[in-house]
């Protein structure tokens, strides 16, 4: 029998300790307040990264992943909108910034969601989504996570074609189901315990080290000021 480690509830709690505050100390303190209730469970040395599934694109920052669940902080901050996927895992999210629409089959008005109100999507259930001008949500899921890897990853290949994010996703994935694994208070199905700690050395080793080197470079912003204006180019020209 799986023993789950996250109570929703709490996660629901922990995330409402954010709500206010600037981003991206919203973040620091909500992973914080997860890291006392569940001590040894919560990493935040992962990166943000893409997430581009069911045609929308959000950034999302993982925290804990295991085969059954994950903790991440995910958002946009220019919006975006798409089919949520369904699944045999269930989710719940609770809004920390912006606003998010959501509609399911069947209703003809959207429920709309701010900060401090939960969300929850069900097994085999699925909704559409629209993150208006942005949002940020603290969001844990329940069941076969392995399943939905799919989903996660389709249209990074086929629509985006953006094969960093896809790597990005495997590794980081790879490298918290090894620290999982590894950690001494694993002792889900004790046959298979002796296996697990020894694959997670490596999963948790060289998925790290996959994670740093497909890292980009920070964004590059371009000013007016370093660069000449037409008339000064002219100038300069004939001055030559």
């Amino acid at each position: 029998m799986i023993k789950y480690i996250f109570d929703p509830d709490v996660v629901d709690e922990c995330a409402l300790k954010g709500i206010g505050l600037p981003k991206p100390e919203m973040f620091d303190v909500i992973a914080r307040a997860l890291e006392e209730q569940y001590p040894g469970n919560i990493y935040h040395d992962q990166p943000w990264i893409y997430s581009i599934a069911g045609g929308a694109m959000i950034q999302m920052k993982l925290y804990f992943a295991s085969l059954y669940e994950y903790i991440m902080i995910w958002g946009t901050p220019i919006g975006s909108e798409g089919h949520s996927g369904r699944h045999h895992v269930a989710f719940w999210d609770t809004v920390i910034d912006g606003e998010t629409w959501y509609y399911a089959e069947g209703q003809f008005e959207k429920r709309i969601y701010k900060p401090g109100a939960r969300i929850y999507v069900g097994r085999r259930q699925a909704v559409g989504m629209n993150f208006t001008d942005g949002v940020w949500a603290v969001e844990y899921a329940r069941g076969p996570i392995y399943r939905s890897i799919p989903f996660g990853i389709a249209d990074e290949v086929l629509s985006a074609r953006d094969f960093v994010a896809v790597k990005q996703t495997l590794a980081i994935y790879a490298t918290l189901i090894g620290r999982h694994w590894g950690a001494k208070h694993n002792r889900n199905y004790p046959f298979w315990v002796p296996f697990k700690k020894l694959a997670a050395i490596p999963m948790s080793r060289i998925g790290w080290r996959v994670t740093q080197r497909l890292m980009p470079p920070p964004p590059r912003e371009l000013s007016r000021k370093s660069r000449p204006s037409p008339e000064t180019a002219v100038i300069d020209g004939r001055g030559a």
